[in-house]
């Protein structure tokens, strides 16, 4: 190679390098735990989940796999959400000690899919959003968790959904 060879390769390293500098510096870092408290945050209704990409439709709570009733009624609202957790209420529950009326949240062990609530009820979540681009975002909520009743555990599941109320799907 000539000196001509040399000297553009140097060239070009040095311009590669110093562009990964001022890439690198302006790239912010998204927090996952941050991003899955702001779409945790919103009033959450009990329904069936329909229109996921899979094939079975969700109950909107299960206890050992059977289906169940009573909770239809209720509703969960998060608030205050960010990557140290956040509160929640509840309106219209049927058992304080399954889902009680408020409380706390954090984010167990940094994981966005496991929540631990302030009656130290560890619970598994799941979001998913549904959408269809001539309809607003559906955003579902699938929550897992276990209680003691007795010597029995006993697991719950719960199958909320949050319609986004923007036409234009903004700010969901």
């Amino acid at each position: 190679m000539n000196l001509h060879t040399y000297i553009l390769i140097i060239m070009v390293f040095l311009f590669i390098s110093c562009n990964d500098d001022k890439i690198d510096s302006n790239i912010g870092t998204v927090n996952p735990l941050e991003t899955q408290a702001n779409i945790l945050k919103g009033t959450w209704k009990l329904e069936q989940i329909k229109g996921r990409n899979s094939i079975k439709e969700l109950d909107p709570v299960t206890k050992d796999g059977v289906v169940v009733d009573i909770f239809k009624r209720m509703t969960l609202t998060i608030s205050e959400g960010s990557a140290g957790g956040g509160s929640y209420t509840t309106l219209n529950t049927y058992d304080e000690e399954i889902w009680p009326s408020l409380g706390t949240w954090t984010f167990q062990d940094n994981d966005k899919n496991k929540i631990l609530r302030s009656d130290n009820v560890s619970m598994s979540i799941f979001v998913e959003v549904i959408h269809n681009y001539a309809q607003p975002k559906v955003y579902t909520l699938r929550t897992s968790f276990t209680t003691a009743s007795g010597s029995k555990d006993i697991k719950w599941v719960f199958n909320f959904i949050r319609e986004c109320s923007s036409p234009f799907n903004e700010a969901c």
